[in-house]
């Protein structure tokens, strides 16, 4: 169990922190998986919890000048769920926030926090790479940015350094010729873990499909592309002969976990 838990006042204050106590310090925000982990003994070696929940403008969703929508590190999935600009411009993730848990899990997890926690069942995390979203990481030595795609190495794993923290996720509003949606399957109607979830982002080119992204969850160690789904329907117009061979390439790349 840990010995110090701090409320910092500023992400300078965090960043301190995580650069002096290393892989001992653990940020807290909706801590809906980090504090099952500590009491049950998974978290091995974790001394310090950073509280990030007082820190001013962190819960903030926007659409910045040139179309990308940014959701702080403490925006919660009822949030998105709730967030006009998500459920028009982004719907796959919206329709994944919603999916998320229990209500009290959705009030109090936060969309970082379900991206840093790297299951690969996990819902926000399809929608995001699918919307081709990016993820900014701080910390004293610096920010770098990374595509999604790119921030998973494993089951619970991630190129997250232990004195980084997470401070934006950033992607591309949809378009008026673009449509995606996300759908979850269950063992229960609610409540339930993915045992697979899909997101797909359309873009068109007048009655053609321009470009495809077809993200897949709970089939791999992490979140993978069906990509030969994608390539097939790129430069088709859709009708169900279409629609049917896509889900047949998308199927064969799922191997449910």
């Amino acid at each position: 169990m840990w010995r110090k838990y701090v409320n910092a006042a500023s992400l300078d204050d965090v960043l301190r922190i995580l650069a002096e106590e290393g892989e001992r310090a653990r940020i807290v925000a909706g801590a809906t998986d980090l504090i099952l982990e500590l009491e049950r003994g998974v978290r091995k070696g974790v001394d310090t919890l950073v509280d990030v929940t007082r820190i001013p403008d962190l819960d903030t969703i926007r659409l910045d000048d040139v179309g990308w929508i940014h959701l702080g590190p403490l925006v919660t999935h009822n949030h998105c769920a709730a967030s006009q600009l998500i459920r028009e411009r982004a719907y796959p993730l919206a329709r994944a926030a919603w999916e998320v848990g229990a209500p009290q899990i959705r009030n109090r997890g936060t969309v970082a926090g379900n991206l840093i926690t790297a299951s690969p069942a996990n819902d926000t995390i399809t929608p995001l790479m699918a919307l081709g979203a990016r993820v900014t990481l701080r910390s004293q030595s610096g920010e770098r940015v990374l595509p999604l795609d790119e921030f998973y190495t494993g089951v619970r794993q991630t190129v997250m350094r232990p004195d980084e923290m997470l401070v934006d996720i950033a992607f591309p509003a949809l378009g008026d010729h673009q449509r995606g949606t996300f759908l979850k399957l269950g063992l229960r109607r609610s409540q339930a873990i993915s045992v697979v979830n899909v997101a797909l982002v359309l873009t068109f080119d007048g009655e053609q499909v321009g470009d495809a992204a077809i993200t897949l969850g709970a089939v791999a160690p992490t979140i993978i592309h069906a990509a030969e789904a994608e390539s097939y329907l790129r430069g088709k117009s859709l009708d169900e002969d279409v629609i049917a061979q896509a889900a047949r390439l998308a199927m064969e790349a799922a191997r449910p976990i």
